[in-house]
């Protein structure tokens, strides 16, 4: 006998699909990654989601997280993580991505302002009947036919994850946590530029290297990174409203295309095309 017939069958390749529906502008992502790696980002709208198989590796709020199969995934906007493979198999999951404000409208009855984030007690849970349940209303919304079903399996699936899980506000030095914020309001509002250290640090009066110190400690990821990090959300929001990759790349204040595709990849999974594609 041949001993290659006796060698186990290579494991799967990498798959993404990324597609969005109309029913609140959601985005979703069905997806095995054994050769991709998520660098330390964050995203404008909430991702959740199910491990379905495999285990994936997380950051989160300073410290690593185990998502093995039957893990629920939930990330508010602006929360720092990555995601890397943690066995052979790599991970598979199903994913939603949902606009802060369409969920405050829908899901939680206007009761918060229209800037409310909601922030889940724990990135992961293991709750396998839930899981379960997530997995099959995604595959439903996947292949609805009409706008109807898909609103209302969506509205129903997000009301029982929210049910789940409630807030969670870490505490932080009161100093700290204001120069924080106001760093990123900065690189918010000013992301396509080009912003030199030493001009944030004394917008804070905090010398450099303790400015990227306190940010880094409260956010995971340096200013540079997090720029970064925001500029990839504006080329999502050009991307979704038609503009071309070019376009995309050069309001972003990226170095060149090329540039603006590494990094987009690095924090979204599929290239600027593929993201382009499903809007058009």
């Amino acid at each position: 006998m041949d001993a290659h017939q006796n060698r186990p069958p290579a494991p799967p390749g990498d798959f993404s699909r990324f597609w969005r529906i109309p029913e609140g502008d959601c985005e979703l992502l069905a997806a095995r990654y054994r050769k991709q790696s998520f660098g330390r980002h964050s995203h404008d709208r909430y991702a959740v989601g199910v491990i379905s198989g495999g285990v994936e590796k997380l950051f989160y709020r300073g410290s690593h997280h185990l998502a093995t199969q039957g893990c629920v995934v939930t990330i508010s906007p602006g929360e720092i993580h990555d995601g890397v493979q943690a066995c052979d198999q790599g991970w598979v999951y199903r994913m939603l991505y949902l606009d802060p404000q369409w969920l405050n409208r829908a899901i939680l009855g206007q009761r918060f302002p229209a800037d409310h984030i909601h922030l889940f007690r724990e990135v992961l849970s293991e709750d396998p009947t839930f899981a379960h349940w997530f997995l099959q209303q995604h595959l439903l919304i996947e292949h609805a036919d009409s706008s109807l079903e898909r609103e209302s399996i969506l509205l129903e699936l997000l009301a029982q994850l929210f049910q789940r899980n409630g807030v969670h506000q870490p505490a932080t030095d009161r100093q700290e946590r204001e120069a924080v914020k106001r760093i990123r309001q900065r690189l918010d509002d000013d992301f396509e530029q080009s912003i030199r250290l030493e001009e944030l640090a004394a917008q804070v009066n905090l010398e450099p290297l303790y400015m990227i110190r306190v940010f880094k400690n409260s956010l995971g990821i340096s200013p540079h990174s997090y720029q970064i990090q925001r500029r990839i959300a504006r080329v999502q929001h050009l991307l979704r409203s038609g503009a071309s990759i070019t376009e995309a790349s050069f309001h972003c204040g990226f170095f060149d295309q090329s540039h603006m595709t590494r990094a987009f990849k690095k924090v979204v999974g599929i290239t600027p095309g593929s993201f382009r594609n499903c809007h058009a």
